[in-house]
């Protein structure tokens, strides 16, 4: 087995176990929607918030994290397979769909967090501030971690670093 995925393969096999986990979240977030279901009448089974936008927005990206997170788990499967150039194929596939993944799991929850507690206007604003920020700081995290580009691009470089390393500023670690 060659020695880079030799290195790799705790990696790959962390990556893999987050994809999985991010999978079965969403999974279950589908059988648990907010507002549950309707129990009785013509439309039994049906999710009481469907007509809503934000229940909308709920089921879209939980599925966006579901597939992509599936698509990252079973490129990371084939990752695992000994050959040098699928694994860097595979691996440069699972990155950016595991951080979409990871985004749209995030975006689920405050939809979801959103439409619980939406009649209390302040909260659900609240909710909503806090989602957006938290998704605009995974965003400058993750984006330069899933675009291929090469460390000699120097404008590139101050685009990612300096956000990123507000953030950690910001956050006092």
């Amino acid at each position: 087995m060659s020695p880079i995925i030799e290195n790799s393969k705790k990696s790959v096999n962390t990556l893999l176990l987050v994809s999985t986990l991010v999978a079965t979240v969403t999974f279950a977030a589908d059988f648990t929607v907010p507002g549950g279901y309707n129990i009785s009448g013509t439309d039994s089974g049906i999710a009481t918030m469907l007509r809503g936008k934000g229940f909308h927005i709920f089921v879209i990206c939980d599925s966006i994290a579901m597939y992509s997170s599936i698509i990252a788990a079973v490129a990371l499967i084939w990752a695992q397979l000994g050959d040098v150039t699928l694994f860097l194929d595979a691996f440069n596939l699972a990155v950016p769909f595991l951080g979409i993944a990871l985004s749209m799991m995030s975006m689920t929850f405050t939809a979801g967090l959103f439409l619980a507690v939406s009649k209390l206007r302040w909260l659900s604003t609240a909710v909503l501030v806090m989602g957006i920020t938290f998704f605009a700081m995974l965003s400058v995290i993750l984006i330069p971690l899933c675009i291929p580009v090469t460390p000699s691009n120097r404008i590139y470089r101050y685009i990612s670093y300096y956000p990123f390393y507000l953030i950690i500023l910001a956050t006092g670690n």
